[in-house]
């Protein structure tokens, strides 16, 4: 995909940025399913809709659209975006402490598989990553979720209350 400026994803309208770990993640995949099946309320609301990759796997990417988001997918190569939201340093797990011994991380996952979503281990899984709703123009960050626990989802009912503050 051609370079993208990140500014030009809000400059006219406000944009929900969805930062996913990993094309293949169950977790991220459910989430990001469950985002986009509102895509016509956001829409509705002027939100421009984006998942934001940290890393770049053709046979991922096209595993994961457009069955689980149909719309703008770009990739953030510098991981600036997941700096971010860990307040500029990246945030990381590991395996044992994040996900073995973490009942919310293992109850995430549950929750993926019961929705129907497949995944898989490729790419580099142990990133968070979150959500930002930036406002139109330089009006800038109107919203942000942080992922504590490998699979967390950012509230749809917030997302909705700070979307619909947009509108005139």
């Amino acid at each position: 995909p051609p370079p993208i400026k990140a500014a030009d994803l809000w400059s006219r309208r406000p944009a929900l940025l969805f930062i996913m770990r990993r094309p293949g993640c169950v977790m991220c995949r459910a989430e990001a399913h469950q985002l986009y099946a509102r895509k016509p309320i956001f829409d509705a609301m002027g939100v421009h809709l984006v998942a934001v990759l940290g890393e770049y796997m053709e046979a991922e990417v096209r595993a994961f659209w457009p069955r689980y988001w149909g719309g703008m997918v770009v990739v953030d190569k510098n991981r600036e975006f997941f700096q971010a939201l860990g307040g500029g340093r990246l945030l990381k797990d590991n395996l044992v402490t994040g996900f073995c011994f973490n009942a919310a991380a293992r109850m995430n996952y549950k929750r993926a598989q019961t929705s129907g979503a497949e995944g898989n281990f490729v790419g580099e899984g142990l990133i968070k990553g979150g959500l930002y709703i930036i406002r139109a123009g330089k009006a800038g960050v109107a919203y942000q979720f942080v992922e504590r626990n490998f699979g967390d989802w950012a509230p749809v009912e917030e997302l909705l209350s700070v979307c619909s503050s947009f509108q005139p």
